[in-house]
């Protein structure tokens, strides 16, 4: 009878338990140092927590939400520390970001100085765990007990800015979706999220004093219809009503959100170009009537751009940088800056008075203006400006603090030219690019194609590059536009698996990155991982 017994508890246990992973190079990011242990420990719903600071909260609830939703479960508190327990150090002696981690048989332990570094070190203990942990509802393949490979990792960044993009403006994605969209940022420890909320297409965040923004920016449609409607997107639908935004309830929802998963939002406001639906909700402040200037910019809009000679322009731009700043605790603001349009201003009265009260010879000196003013008003309200290459290379008079975002591939003369710098070369890094050629794959073609190992190729600061002008390279940035971006499976399709490599570009070693490495990680255990969360990724050698 105790036979049959026994026999019994082996299947039941065989049937709630997943195999664990015998191959502990499963993290993306790559860490900096992995070393395999003896064993493994197994995590069941007897296991406790004991934790020696209050800064480990974040990664231990992060942990205890996905237990309860695929095992039924949360770890319940210890005393004291434990066997068969996860302790939670406290290590001064750590780096910011940094962490470490040791599976052992009877105990796990995971020491930082600081939140994001305890919630890295759960990252990757949740990496090391079956795939199923991540799914986002309970499957067949949920378990009651989680083995994990016993192991030691030491880990740190190489770059404190991880930077990815999604533009909400030219399509508009749900508070539902940019939630899911961060977390999985959080998941391979990229650190800031950048969030395009206006452009030509749309004006996407709820600016209270100026109701009209969203009233009449954030909608668009056949012109035939709508007395202030926008073009539709490209490859969009042409007959119907598009809008959506975010109040500012919204925002904070998602701000808390993310602040949870130690990832900073970087909001941006594009002015003075990009700016169709802000001109088009209040033209009486943002143009002069008497302007004459007739141009179009490079996405073929006309009519987009701020008068920079206008002071009602500043006002407005005030309100919006005061409740964008109160919303968001980030210390950066981007401002955009790029693609102002040959042409634009031209012809205006206001331009003309303004370049001849302060002495300016041409259109460049009043971008210089412009954006030397917009500084100031950052400044006022405790923040520094982001910009696009083209704005922020040109004005040497910018505040030192002011970071530029390299585009155009040539970062490194700004690194040179002793300005902070993120690197977002579009050839490398813009995932609104195909992955191949094809008429059938979603995306651009400008810029690409771009496949994974392309991105996985990028060097953000060469070899031949002197330790000082590397200095100003702060990090790497992907881009998610969405001009052609018509739904949430597209988006993800475009931004999986090469966000992998975005990742661990600013994240591991240069010395330790391979392809090949990468390659078995990354469409290995990192394309499991997407499974269990259903994410509609591209497949890797799709013909």
């Amino acid at each position: 009878m105790k036979m049959f017994i026994s026999l019994l508890l082996c299947i039941f246990f065989a049937q709630t338990s997943l195999s664990a992973r015998s191959d502990i190079n499963v993290i993306i990011p790559k860490p900096q140092k992995v070393e395999s242990g003896i064993g493994e420990f197994i995590l069941t719903d007897t296991t406790r927590y004991f934790s020696q600071t209050p800064l480990s909260r974040n990664a231990l609830d992060y942990l205890q939400e996905h237990l309860q939703l695929n095992a039924g479960y949360k770890l319940s508190e210890a005393a004291s520390p434990q066997e068969n327990s996860l302790l939670f150090k406290y290590n001064g002696e750590l780096g910011e970001e940094a962490y470490r981690l040791q599976v052992a048989q009877t105990q796990i332990t995971l020491e930082a100085k600081s939140g994001a570094g305890f919630f890295y070190a759960m990252m990757s203990l949740m990496q090391l765990m079956p795939p199923a942990i991540w799914s986002e509802e309970r499957t067949d393949e949920a378990a009651v007990s989680w083995p994990l490979p016993a192991c030691t990792v030491e880990d740190y960044p190489r770059f404190r800015w991880r930077g990815m993009m999604l533009d909400s403006s030219r399509n508009f994605f749900s508070k539902t979706y940019v939630k899911k969209f961060i977390d999985r940022l959080a998941q391979n420890k990229i650190n800031v999220f950048h969030w395009h909320l206006t452009d030509d297409e749309g004006w996407r965040i709820e600016i209270r004093q100026y109701p009209l923004l969203t009233a009449v920016g954030a909608r668009r449609g056949p012109g035939t219809e709508l007395p202030f409607s926008l073009y539709p997107a490209m490859r969009g639908p042409k007959d119907k009503l598009q809008e959506g935004y975010y109040t500012q309830d919204d925002i904070r929802e998602i701000v808390a959100y993310a602040q949870k998963r130690s990832v900073s939002i970087l909001p941006e406001i594009d002015v003075p170009g990009h700016a169709k639906a802000a001109v088009t909700a209040y033209p009486a402040l943002l143009q002069d009537p008497g302007d004459k200037s007739r141009y179009t910019s490079v996405q073929k809009i006309g009519n987009n751009t701020i008068d920079a000679g206008l002071e009602s322009s500043y006002v407005l731009l005030e309100e919006v940088i005061k409740e964008v700043a109160a919303l968001f605790p980030f210390g950066y603001i981007h401002l955009g800056g790029d693609e102002i349009p040959k042409g634009a201003w031209h012809r205006s009265p206001s331009i003309a008075k303004l370049m001849k009260r302060e002495g300016l010879s041409d259109t460049k000196e009043v971008q210089a203006y412009f954006f030397n003013r917009m500084d100031s008003i950052l400044a006022k309200y405790g923040r520094k400006m982001v910009l696009w290459q083209e704005a922020g290379t040109d004005y040497n008079t910018l505040r030192d603090e002011t970071v530029v975002m390299a585009w155009r591939g040539d970062g490194i003369r700004a690194a040179v030219n002793r300005h902070k710098v993120i690197m977002s070369p579009a050839k490398y890094l813009y995932f609104d690019q195909q992955y191949i050629k094809k008429k059938e794959e979603p995306g651009h073609t400008w810029a690409g194609p771009t496949d994974t190992e392309k991105v996985y190729s990028y060097r953000p600061v060469p070899e031949t590059v002197t330790p000082e002008v590397a200095a100003f390279v702060q990090g790497v940035h992907g881009c998610l536009w969405s001009e052609t971006v018509l739904n949430e499976a597209i988006a993800d399709y475009l931004a999986w698996p090469r966000t992998f490599a975005l990742a661990e570009i600013g994240w591991s070693d240069r010395t330790r990155r391979d392809w090949k490495d990468f390659e078995k990680r990354a469409f290995g255990a990192g394309l499991q991982r997407l499974d269990s969360q259903k994410i509609n990724y591209r497949k890797p050698k799709n013909p």
